[in-house]
Protein backbone atom coordinates (compact mmCIF):
# COMPACT_ATOMS: atom_id res chain seq x y z
CA UNK A 1 0.00 0.00 0.00
CA UNK A 2 1.69 3.27 -1.27
CA UNK A 3 2.15 5.95 1.16
CA UNK A 4 2.08 9.26 -0.40
CA UNK A 5 2.53 12.82 1.32
CA UNK A 6 -0.30 14.02 1.69
CA UNK A 7 0.10 17.97 0.50
CA UNK A 8 1.90 15.99 -3.03
CA UNK A 9 -1.22 14.25 -3.00
CA UNK A 10 -3.84 17.03 -2.42
CA UNK A 11 -2.08 18.94 -5.35
CA UNK A 12 -2.17 16.22 -7.70
CA UNK A 13 -5.85 16.16 -6.86
CA UNK A 14 -6.22 19.90 -7.45
CA UNK A 15 -3.90 19.72 -10.90
CA UNK A 16 -6.17 16.62 -12.07
CA UNK A 17 -9.41 18.80 -11.36
CA UNK A 18 -7.84 21.34 -13.29
CA UNK A 19 -6.75 19.35 -16.28
CA UNK A 20 -10.87 18.35 -16.46
CA UNK A 21 -11.55 22.40 -16.39
CA UNK A 22 -12.27 22.73 -13.73
CA UNK A 23 -10.79 26.86 -11.90
CA UNK A 24 -7.81 26.99 -10.08
CA UNK A 25 -9.91 27.73 -6.97
CA UNK A 26 -12.50 25.26 -7.27
CA UNK A 27 -9.88 23.00 -8.14
CA UNK A 28 -8.38 24.07 -4.34
CA UNK A 29 -11.67 23.63 -1.93
CA UNK A 30 -12.12 19.79 -4.11
CA UNK A 31 -8.48 18.70 -2.85
CA UNK A 32 -8.92 19.98 0.38
CA UNK A 33 -11.98 17.57 0.98
CA UNK A 34 -10.46 15.25 -0.27
CA UNK A 35 -7.37 15.87 1.62
CA UNK A 36 -9.54 16.08 5.10
CA UNK A 37 -10.83 12.36 4.69
CA UNK A 38 -7.75 11.18 3.57
CA UNK A 39 -5.55 12.54 6.72
CA UNK A 40 -8.20 11.17 9.25
CA UNK A 41 -8.26 7.61 7.48
CA UNK A 42 -11.73 7.52 5.94
CA UNK A 43 -9.68 6.77 2.87
CA UNK A 44 -13.36 5.24 1.28
CA UNK A 45 -13.94 9.23 1.24
CA UNK A 46 -10.92 10.53 0.22
CA UNK A 47 -8.85 10.29 -3.27
CA UNK A 48 -10.39 6.91 -3.50
CA UNK A 49 -13.64 9.40 -5.38
CA UNK A 50 -11.37 10.98 -7.94
CA UNK A 51 -11.69 8.20 -10.68
CA UNK A 52 -15.60 8.75 -9.97
CA UNK A 53 -15.66 12.65 -9.73
CA UNK A 54 -14.09 12.56 -13.81
CA UNK A 55 -16.28 10.21 -14.56
CA UNK A 56 -19.20 12.69 -13.48
CA UNK A 57 -17.49 15.00 -15.32
CA UNK A 58 -17.69 13.09 -18.18
CA UNK A 59 -21.11 12.12 -18.05
CA UNK A 60 -22.13 15.41 -17.51
CA UNK A 61 -23.58 15.02 -14.03
CA UNK A 62 -20.84 17.12 -12.06
CA UNK A 63 -20.65 20.66 -13.88
CA UNK A 64 -16.81 21.90 -13.37
CA UNK A 65 -17.99 25.60 -14.42
CA UNK A 66 -21.00 25.85 -12.47
CA UNK A 67 -21.53 28.54 -9.80
CA UNK A 68 -23.42 27.70 -6.68
CA UNK A 69 -26.35 31.16 -5.62
CA UNK A 70 -28.23 31.95 -3.06
CA UNK A 71 -31.79 31.69 -4.79
CA UNK A 72 -34.00 32.21 -2.03
CA UNK A 73 -34.03 34.16 1.06
CA UNK A 74 -36.43 32.59 3.75
CA UNK A 75 -36.25 30.06 3.80
CA UNK A 76 -32.73 30.27 3.18
CA UNK A 77 -31.96 28.39 -0.44
CA UNK A 78 -28.22 27.50 -2.55
CA UNK A 79 -28.42 26.34 -5.58
CA UNK A 80 -25.44 24.47 -7.15
CA UNK A 81 -26.31 23.98 -10.30
CA UNK A 82 -24.57 21.09 -10.22
CA UNK A 83 -21.36 22.07 -9.33
CA UNK A 84 -18.71 20.07 -6.98
CA UNK A 85 -19.94 19.15 -3.80
CA UNK A 86 -17.40 20.39 -1.84
CA UNK A 87 -17.73 24.09 -3.85
CA UNK A 88 -21.05 23.89 -2.92
CA UNK A 89 -20.63 22.93 0.55
CA UNK A 90 -18.40 25.38 1.12
CA UNK A 91 -20.19 28.30 -0.61
CA UNK A 92 -23.87 27.24 1.47
CA UNK A 93 -21.05 27.32 4.91
CA UNK A 94 -19.90 30.27 4.04
CA UNK A 95 -23.64 31.97 3.43
CA UNK A 96 -24.70 30.16 6.55
CA UNK A 97 -21.96 31.38 9.15
CA UNK A 98 -22.61 34.88 8.02
CA UNK A 99 -26.21 35.09 9.22
CA UNK A 100 -25.63 33.15 11.73
CA UNK A 101 -23.10 36.01 13.06
CA UNK A 102 -26.63 38.95 13.53
CA UNK A 103 -29.83 35.74 13.36
CA UNK A 104 -28.10 33.79 16.45
CA UNK A 105 -29.81 30.04 14.21
CA UNK A 106 -29.95 29.23 10.98
CA UNK A 107 -31.42 26.97 8.73
CA UNK A 108 -30.19 26.64 4.92
CA UNK A 109 -31.16 24.10 2.02
CA UNK A 110 -28.59 23.30 -0.50
CA UNK A 111 -29.88 21.88 -3.58
CA UNK A 112 -28.65 20.28 -6.87
CA UNK A 113 -25.11 19.42 -5.50
CA UNK A 114 -22.76 16.29 -6.22
CA UNK A 115 -20.69 14.22 -3.71
CA UNK A 116 -19.26 16.72 -1.40
CA UNK A 117 -16.71 14.14 0.19
CA UNK A 118 -17.08 13.13 4.39
CA UNK A 119 -19.42 15.73 5.33
CA UNK A 120 -18.15 16.18 8.84
CA UNK A 121 -15.79 18.51 7.59
CA UNK A 122 -18.35 21.23 6.91
CA UNK A 123 -19.51 20.88 10.52
CA UNK A 124 -16.64 21.16 11.68
CA UNK A 125 -15.91 24.48 10.01
CA UNK A 126 -18.96 25.97 11.99
CA UNK A 127 -18.08 23.93 15.47
CA UNK A 128 -14.73 25.59 14.85
CA UNK A 129 -16.32 29.09 15.03
CA UNK A 130 -18.46 28.98 17.70
CA UNK A 131 -21.80 27.14 16.42
CA UNK A 132 -23.34 24.07 16.93
CA UNK A 133 -23.77 22.03 13.00
CA UNK A 134 -26.13 19.67 11.83
CA UNK A 135 -26.17 18.62 8.84
CA UNK A 136 -28.00 15.72 6.19
CA UNK A 137 -27.80 15.37 2.68
CA UNK A 138 -29.99 12.94 0.51
CA UNK A 139 -28.67 11.15 -2.95
CA UNK A 140 -29.29 8.74 -5.33
CA UNK A 141 -30.78 5.36 -3.96
CA UNK A 142 -27.91 3.39 -3.00
CA UNK A 143 -28.79 1.73 0.15
CA UNK A 144 -31.86 -1.28 0.43
CA UNK A 145 -35.37 0.15 2.12
CA UNK A 146 -36.15 -1.66 4.86
CA UNK A 147 -37.90 -4.89 3.50
CA UNK A 148 -36.59 -4.69 -0.24
CA UNK A 149 -34.52 -6.65 -1.98
CA UNK A 150 -32.36 -4.03 -3.92
CA UNK A 151 -31.72 -0.57 -3.18
CA UNK A 152 -34.32 2.09 -2.60
CA UNK A 153 -33.12 4.87 0.00
CA UNK A 154 -30.22 7.13 0.07
CA UNK A 155 -27.38 6.34 2.25
CA UNK A 156 -27.07 9.75 4.39
CA UNK A 157 -24.85 11.08 5.73
CA UNK A 158 -25.77 12.88 8.66
CA UNK A 159 -23.24 14.67 10.53
CA UNK A 160 -23.19 16.70 14.00
CA UNK A 161 -20.24 18.78 15.46
CA UNK A 162 -19.97 21.06 18.37
CA UNK A 163 -17.35 23.15 19.63
CA UNK A 164 -15.04 20.73 22.06
CA UNK A 165 -12.28 21.66 24.88
CA UNK A 166 -8.41 22.67 23.79
CA UNK A 167 -9.88 23.75 20.43
CA UNK A 168 -10.72 20.47 18.79
CA UNK A 169 -14.60 19.96 17.79
CA UNK A 170 -16.69 16.94 18.59
CA UNK A 171 -17.24 15.83 15.78
CA UNK A 172 -20.02 13.14 14.59
CA UNK A 173 -20.79 11.36 10.66
CA UNK A 174 -22.60 8.52 10.23
CA UNK A 175 -24.64 7.04 7.33
CA UNK A 176 -27.84 5.97 7.38
CA UNK A 177 -26.28 2.39 6.33
CA UNK A 178 -24.72 -0.42 8.04
CA UNK A 179 -21.36 0.28 6.15
CA UNK A 180 -21.96 3.23 3.53
CA UNK A 181 -21.51 2.39 -0.21
CA UNK A 182 -17.81 3.87 -0.70
CA UNK A 183 -16.40 1.32 2.01
CA UNK A 184 -18.37 -1.53 0.45
CA UNK A 185 -16.27 -0.86 -3.19
CA UNK A 186 -13.15 -0.27 -0.67
CA UNK A 187 -13.65 -4.03 0.35
CA UNK A 188 -14.76 -5.02 -3.10
CA UNK A 189 -11.07 -4.01 -4.58
CA UNK A 190 -9.34 -5.43 -1.26
CA UNK A 191 -11.24 -8.28 -1.08
CA UNK A 192 -12.52 -8.09 2.10
CA UNK A 193 -14.95 -10.06 4.16
CA UNK A 194 -17.58 -7.58 5.37
CA UNK A 195 -19.81 -7.77 8.34
CA UNK A 196 -23.02 -9.87 8.91
CA UNK A 197 -26.17 -8.15 8.26
CA UNK A 198 -24.43 -5.62 6.23
CA UNK A 199 -24.78 -5.99 2.41
CA UNK A 200 -27.20 -7.55 0.47
CA UNK A 201 -26.20 -9.69 -2.95
CA UNK A 202 -27.91 -9.16 -6.14
CA UNK A 203 -30.22 -11.74 -5.26
CA UNK A 204 -31.26 -9.66 -2.20
CA UNK A 205 -29.83 -11.95 -0.03
CA UNK A 206 -27.12 -11.46 2.95
CA UNK A 207 -23.90 -11.62 2.15
CA UNK A 208 -20.61 -11.22 3.41
CA UNK A 209 -18.33 -12.05 0.58
CA UNK A 210 -17.34 -8.70 -0.78
CA UNK A 211 -17.36 -9.76 -4.61
CA UNK A 212 -20.91 -10.36 -4.08
CA UNK A 213 -22.11 -7.43 -2.44
CA UNK A 214 -24.42 -4.72 -4.01
CA UNK A 215 -26.37 -2.74 -2.04
CA UNK A 216 -25.87 -2.01 1.77
CA UNK A 217 -28.47 -2.63 4.07
CA UNK A 218 -29.57 -0.02 6.52
CA UNK A 219 -28.63 1.17 9.85
CA UNK A 220 -30.56 -0.72 12.89
CA UNK A 221 -33.35 -1.89 10.21
CA UNK A 222 -36.64 0.09 10.20
CA UNK A 223 -34.44 3.07 11.74
CA UNK A 224 -32.02 3.62 9.06
CA UNK A 225 -33.88 3.62 6.25
CA UNK A 226 -36.70 6.07 7.82
CA UNK A 227 -34.09 8.27 8.63
CA UNK A 228 -33.00 8.16 5.04
CA UNK A 229 -36.83 8.91 3.97
CA UNK A 230 -36.77 11.31 6.28
CA UNK A 231 -33.66 13.36 4.47
CA UNK A 232 -35.30 13.27 1.29
CA UNK A 233 -38.63 14.19 1.88
CA UNK A 234 -36.89 17.20 3.70
CA UNK A 235 -33.80 17.93 2.15
CA UNK A 236 -34.95 16.76 -2.14
CA UNK A 237 -38.84 17.12 -2.52
CA UNK A 238 -39.17 20.90 0.06
CA UNK A 239 -36.59 21.77 -2.48
CA UNK A 240 -38.32 20.36 -5.70
CA UNK A 241 -35.24 18.11 -6.51
CA UNK A 242 -36.31 14.37 -5.79
CA UNK A 243 -33.65 12.05 -6.17
CA UNK A 244 -34.74 8.66 -5.47
CA UNK A 245 -38.54 8.46 -7.17
CA UNK A 246 -37.18 9.21 -10.18
CA UNK A 247 -33.86 6.88 -10.49
CA UNK A 248 -36.88 4.20 -8.91
CA UNK A 249 -38.49 4.87 -12.06
CA UNK A 250 -35.98 5.17 -14.76
CA UNK A 251 -36.03 2.81 -17.47
CA UNK A 252 -32.56 2.85 -17.86
CA UNK A 253 -29.12 3.16 -16.42
CA UNK A 254 -28.45 6.70 -18.47
CA UNK A 255 -31.82 7.81 -16.78
CA UNK A 256 -30.50 7.91 -13.45
CA UNK A 257 -28.79 11.14 -13.11
CA UNK A 258 -26.36 12.02 -9.90
CA UNK A 259 -27.95 14.88 -7.70
CA UNK A 260 -27.99 15.27 -3.91
CA UNK A 261 -29.77 17.95 -1.59
CA UNK A 262 -28.72 19.01 1.47
CA UNK A 263 -29.87 20.58 4.49
CA UNK A 264 -28.01 22.69 7.60
CA UNK A 265 -28.31 23.99 10.76
CA UNK A 266 -26.40 26.47 12.25
CA UNK A 267 -26.39 27.72 16.21
CA UNK A 268 -24.24 30.09 17.87
CA UNK A 269 -23.64 28.89 21.30
CA UNK A 270 -23.13 32.19 22.60
CA UNK A 271 -26.80 32.78 22.01
CA UNK A 272 -27.88 30.10 24.13
CA UNK A 273 -28.43 30.54 27.95
CA UNK A 274 -25.54 28.20 28.66
CA UNK A 275 -23.64 30.93 26.78
CA UNK A 276 -19.69 31.13 28.04
CA UNK A 277 -20.50 27.84 30.55
CA UNK A 278 -21.20 25.58 27.00
CA UNK A 279 -17.63 24.39 27.03
CA UNK A 280 -17.52 23.79 30.78
CA UNK A 281 -20.28 21.82 30.74
CA UNK A 282 -18.68 19.56 27.80
CA UNK A 283 -15.83 19.45 29.59
CA UNK A 284 -17.24 18.19 32.27
CA UNK A 285 -19.26 15.70 30.47
CA UNK A 286 -16.31 14.43 28.68
CA UNK A 287 -14.44 13.70 31.82
CA UNK A 288 -17.17 12.26 33.37
CA UNK A 289 -17.55 9.37 30.47
CA UNK A 290 -14.17 8.54 30.02
CA UNK A 291 -13.85 7.95 33.76
CA UNK A 292 -16.92 4.99 33.36
CA UNK A 293 -15.50 1.58 33.99
CA UNK A 294 -14.44 0.41 30.68
CA UNK A 295 -16.35 -3.09 29.49
CA UNK A 296 -14.06 -6.05 28.95
CA UNK A 297 -11.58 -5.66 26.06
CA UNK A 298 -11.73 -1.82 25.38
CA UNK A 299 -8.68 0.30 26.60
CA UNK A 300 -9.62 3.89 26.36
CA UNK A 301 -13.50 5.69 26.10
CA UNK A 302 -13.84 7.88 22.71
CA UNK A 303 -15.78 10.71 22.18
CA UNK A 304 -17.03 11.21 18.32
CA UNK A 305 -13.83 12.55 16.23
CA UNK A 306 -10.87 11.71 18.39
CA UNK A 307 -9.90 8.76 16.46
CA UNK A 308 -10.09 10.89 13.14
CA UNK A 309 -7.96 13.33 14.95
CA UNK A 310 -5.31 11.11 16.39
CA UNK A 311 -5.11 9.76 12.86
CA UNK A 312 -5.03 13.43 11.36
CA UNK A 313 -1.89 13.83 13.64
CA UNK A 314 -0.03 10.55 12.39
CA UNK A 315 -0.92 11.94 8.59
CA UNK A 316 1.02 14.83 9.25
CA UNK A 317 4.23 12.86 10.15
CA UNK A 318 3.82 9.72 7.90
CA UNK A 319 1.59 10.61 5.26
CA UNK A 320 -1.52 8.98 3.84
CA UNK A 321 -1.83 4.95 2.99
CA UNK A 322 -3.51 4.65 -0.49
CA UNK A 323 -4.92 1.60 -1.54
CA UNK A 324 -2.90 0.02 -4.04
CA UNK A 325 -6.15 -0.44 -6.55
CA UNK A 326 -6.56 3.56 -5.99
CA UNK A 327 -2.93 4.17 -6.47
CA UNK A 328 -3.60 2.03 -9.86
CA UNK A 329 -6.45 4.11 -10.96
CA UNK A 330 -4.83 7.39 -9.90
CA UNK A 331 -1.44 5.85 -12.14
CA UNK A 332 -3.79 5.54 -15.82
CA UNK A 333 -5.42 9.26 -14.64
CA UNK A 334 -2.47 10.48 -14.53
CA UNK A 335 -1.20 9.26 -17.97
CA UNK A 336 -4.15 10.57 -19.38
CA UNK A 337 -3.88 13.89 -18.37
CA UNK A 338 0.05 13.73 -18.54
CA UNK A 339 0.61 14.81 -14.97
CA UNK A 340 3.03 13.09 -12.69
CA UNK A 341 1.82 10.87 -9.80
CA UNK A 342 3.00 12.18 -6.42
CA UNK A 343 6.24 10.21 -5.19
CA UNK A 344 5.52 7.38 -3.03
CA UNK A 345 7.27 7.89 0.48
CA UNK A 346 10.53 5.60 1.30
Amino acid sequence: MPQVDSTALSQFTQQLMQAKGMSASDASVVAASLQWADDRGIASHGVAFLPRYLQMVDEGDLDVHARPERVHGTPAIVDAHQAAGAVAMAFAMQEALREVEHLGTVNLWVRRLTHAGAMGQFVQTAAEQGCMALLFAAGPPLMAYHGAAKAGATTGPLAMAVPGPDGAPIVFDMATSEISFARMRRAQAQGAVLPMNSVLDAQGAVTTDAAQAVTPLPMAGAKGSGMALMFELMASLAVDNPVVAPHLHARSASEKRHTQNAMVMLAKVDAFPAGADFMGHVSALRDALKAMPKAQGVDHIHLPGERRLAHWHTSQQGGVAVDAPVWKALGTLAQAHGLALPPIRP
